[in-house]
């Protein structure tokens, strides 16, 4: 399913809860990484710069080692520029299944989703994005950063409007229920009660199909209220689910998703996000 993935790699306290999350990959059938790692030009003759690259290459290579013991194929990429378009660079030169950023609390997520390095490989790379979740591990400053969920994810949450963006995340949701494997909840969530019962027959079909692949535990709902707040209680909340929804053309999220609500979302979910863009498929 992700054979191939891209990492971008901040190399910041964070890196080591990032790295540590990379061997659940497997689950989903990885075998080849790249860690993509994005410097300023370095200031300052031309053998500093040269020491420089090569000092945080030395540092990715060490990092790589660890993966490649654990049956990885593992490759590094030290660009100079910016963050977010080398990531963006790097993946439309690789052609990974798909992009993964660690994504470190509610408020740098809140900061990422309005224009910095996450949202911006979000909106640009063209591959779905996803985004793992990096936490500390007790309430106190000292605590040291670990993942929330990781490998193949105990629970997936498709929230969908029915529309050409939602559907574009479908086939990502159907290879996650291939063999069995997770819970799924179906959701759709209405303004008032009116038109349920046509939405509940249309996620039952849905639901059909997930059950033709061997998905065993699938939950049809339709809720009415905030978008939000109904996401993140079918699973956004759970550590071990993900969520798999659509985006438009520049991130732009679908239908009852717009602005604000998503970014609701990636802001206050613990679960994994798996943002599937236009042009990217299973295949």
């Amino acid at each position: 399913m992700f054979d191939n993935v891209l990492v971008s790699m901040a190399l910041s306290p964070a890196t080591a809860a990032l790295v540590s999350a990379l061997p659940g990959l497997r689950e989903f059938g990885t075998k080849e990484l790249t860690l993509v790692h994005a410097t300023k030009p370095p200031r300052g003759t031309a053998s500093q710069a040269i020491d420089h690259i090569a000092e945080l290459r030395g540092r990715l290579n060490r990092l790589a080692e660890d993966l490649r013991a654990e049956g990885f194929s593992v490759s590094v990429h030290v660009p100079t520029g910016s963050p977010a378009h080398a990531v963006v660079e790097a993946a439309h030169a690789r052609d990974p299944d798909i992009v993964l950023v660690g994504s470190r609390s509610r408020t740098l997520i809140h900061d990422a989703f309005v224009g910095s390095v996450a949202w911006d490989i979000v909106r640009h790379a063209g591959r779905p994005v996803l985004l793992q979740r990096i936490e500390p591990s007790r309430s106190d400053p000292e605590a040291a950063l670990v993942t929330r969920g990781t490998g193949f994810p105990n629970h997936v949450v498709y929230p969908t409007d029915f529309s050409e963006t939602a559907e574009r995340a479908w086939p990502w949701v159907l290879q996650l229920a291939n063999g069995g494997g997770p819970s799924f909840t179906l959701l759709h969530v209405l303004p008032v009660e009116e038109g349920r019962r046509e939405v509940q027959e249309k996620l039952e079909g849905l639901g059909n199909q997930l059950r033709e692949r061997g998905a065993a535990d699938v939950e049809c709902q339709v809720r009415v209220g905030s978008h939000a707040a109904k996401i993140l209680g079918a699973g956004g909340h759970r550590a071990d689910a993900m969520v798999v929804m659509g985006t438009r053309g520049l991130g732009i999220l679908p239908g009852a998703l717009l602005g604000s609500v998503g970014r609701q979302i990636l802001r206050n979910a613990t679960s994994r996000v798996l943002l599937v863009p236009p042009g990217s498929d299973t295949e």
